[in-house]
């Protein structure tokens, strides 16, 4: 590294306002330019890689529910159910959103629902019936 010996800071700077008080005035905001702009894109690589550098986020854990031995058949559709109305509801407010976004694109949404009907009756696409009781 015999190219670095002769690098000196103090004496470049030194070096620069030796050149600010011989200079007229209009060489030294370009002289001033040439050495910020370069600075700066430095920096900026000083920062970048600095940039993404965290560890990736851990696992996440799930846990889940523990319940009883005891519980009866009705009691676990009832939970099933009641999870499948939520689900529903998550659904159904996802096509309302869907069918708002394909008549503001100017798709016949209707035609597409029956065209879908047709399909799922013509491949014998049944949806499970729902309980009686069941109140969402």
């Amino acid at each position: 590294m015999s190219f670095f010996k002769d690098v000196s800071i103090v004496g470049g700077l030194k070096d620069f306002i030796a050149f600010a008080r011989q200079s007229p005035k209009e060489r030294i905001v370009p002289a001033i330019l040439a050495i910020l702009i370069p600075g700066f894109i430095l920096f900026l690589f000083v920062i970048d890689s600095k940039v993404n550098t965290a560890p990736p986020p851990g696992q996440k854990v799930t846990y889940f529910e523990s319940w009883s031995l005891d519980r009866t058949d009705e009691e676990i559709l009832a939970d099933r159910w009641a999870i499948q109305c939520v689900k529903d509801k998550q659904a159904a407010k996802r096509k309302e959103a869907m069918k708002t976004i394909g008549r503001m694109s100017g798709m016949d949404v209707e035609e597409i629902e029956r065209e879908a009907k047709e399909y799922r009756a013509k491949n014998g696409i049944v949806e499970v019936k729902r309980p009686d009781n069941l109140t969402c």
